[in-house]
């Protein structure tokens, strides 16, 4: 019923095509359009990844709330020197989904060891005088780089700036990450698709970027 569903979509926009005249789209535009008719049904904020305009959208309902200008686009893998394991790079269109991301620590609720009652207007003060009011939580700054995990082999990585991809420096990397493994100080991190971006745009969608979020990404098209 699906596979049927499908192909009435492609068919209708093949036939609107045709009789305006355009250019036939492709299989592959067709695919996005579907994946985000579905997302657009929904009411939810939602990430748009254009690798050929080089844009990551923030939209909701298919209208773009905010756009970013990104300056590289990137498949980062750093393996160690013995057993490292190169996945396969991801298809597309497809529609990603965050797992995990920094910013979600910022959004746990903490609940109160105890619950008191109110207190009396009269009783307010002696007990203020009591209990200080307690310092605040400073927020830290958000970061211009930040991984958050996704529901496949890959992690998508926002930063400042693309790392190094030559031959030494991945020779580099891997050899700096199999010193620090053996002084136990080394950190595993999964292939990740990288994003640069100026860091404002970074600390921005730090905040955004949450566990539960869809990406719809299109293919390397203009």
């Amino acid at each position: 019923m699906r596979r049927l569903a499908h192909a009435c979509i492609c068919t209708s926009l093949v036939a609107a095509a045709a009789s305006a005249g355009d250019e036939l789209p492709s299989a592959s535009a067709v695919v996005a359009l579907e994946l985000e008719a579905g997302l657009a049904r929904q009411s939810v904020v939602y990430l748009h990844l254009d690798p050929g305009r080089r844009t990551l959208e923030i939209k909701a309902r298919g209208v773009v709330l905010e756009s970013v200008n990104l300056t590289g686009i990137e498949l980062v893998n750093y393996q160690p020197l013995v057993g490292g394991h190169v996945p396969a790079a991801p298809p597309v269109p497809a529609v990603w989904k965050v797992t995990s991301a920094p910013s979600d620590r910022e959004r746990e609720l903490i609940t109160p060891e105890t619950l008191r009652p109110m207190q009396d207007e009269e009783e307010a003060p002696a007990a203020a005088a009591s209990n200080p009011s307690p310092t605040p939580t400073v927020i830290a700054e958000a970061p211009t780089s930040f991984r958050a995990s996704l529901d496949m082999s890959w992690d998508l990585w926002l930063t400042n700036s693309l790392p190094p991809q030559g031959l030494w420096s991945r020779f580099a990397a891997a050899v700096k990450d199999g010193w620090q493994r053996m002084h136990g100080h080394g950190e595993s991190h999964s292939a990740a698709i990288t994003l640069a971006m100026a860091p404002e745009d970074v600390k921005r969608l730090y905040h955004v970027i949450r566990a539960g979020m869809t990406i719809l990404v299109t293919a390397d098209t203009p």
